[in-house]
């Protein structure tokens, strides 16, 4: 009878201590890390600290919604919205690094961007905010709203490295990109010339 009571006893303790341990260390486990120091570590070559990327190939992050940010890293963790680089990095992520660099992203102030081809801008103004009725082209600003400062489902493309926003409008036109609203950009994008294109991602630059 001591044995079992002495059993029973050592049972008790062990699953007390059991029950203690996720107050001690479920916190730590569940905790994102710092999001300058992944930044630090995977992003700012390419998309800098505040997020306002001065190559123009890479878009900037700054001022995204963060709701949008975080869906791009699950998607691109995912395989859903394709890009080799990108999903190596994503794939490392947690879910809370995630949400800590959707945070940082969104709340840094994005610059103003480059025109190259000041020609180009009364076209992509026309597109951005008519849109082309006979062609079934609706205005962007329906959707990313006329200053261009887009919601959570549709991202904010004021400012947006022109480059970028030409080579995304591309891949939705030639089916190469299919996460978000998918459907809706392909047939858009897909009824622009490549001349339009490039009009449209100017304009989307020049706005403040």
């Amino acid at each position: 009878m001591r044995n079992l009571a002495q059993h029973s006893s050592r049972a008790r303790a062990g699953l007390a201590l059991l029950a203690a341990l996720p107050l001690f260390f479920l916190p730590q486990l569940s905790q994102a890390r710092d999001a300058e120091e992944i930044i630090n570590g995977l992003c700012v070559a390419c998309h800098t600290l505040d997020g306002n990327a001065v190559v123009p190939a890479f878009p900037k992050l700054a001022g995204l919604h963060e709701q949008y940010l975080e869906k791009q890293l699950i998607d691109y963790a995912t395989g859903d919205r394709r890009h080799e680089t990108m999903q190596a990095f994503a794939e490392d992520l947690s879910r809370n690094d995630m949400r800590a660099l959707a945070d940082h992203f969104s709340e840094q102030r994005r610059h103003d961007g480059v025109v190259t081809e000041p020609e180009l801008l009364d076209a992509g103004r026309e597109l951005y905010h008519e849109g082309d009725r006979e062609r079934g082209v609706p205005a962007c600003a329906g959707c990313h709203k006329p200053d261009g400062s887009g919601t959570p489902r549709s991202v904010m493309i004021a400012g947006q490295n022109a480059p970028y926003v030409q080579e995304q409008l591309t891949l939705f036109k030639n089916d190469q990109r299919t996460n978000d609203r998918g459907r809706l950009m392909r047939t858009v994008a897909g009824r622009l010339t490549t001349e339009e294109i490039q009009a449209v991602a100017q304009y989307v630059a020049s706005m403040q």
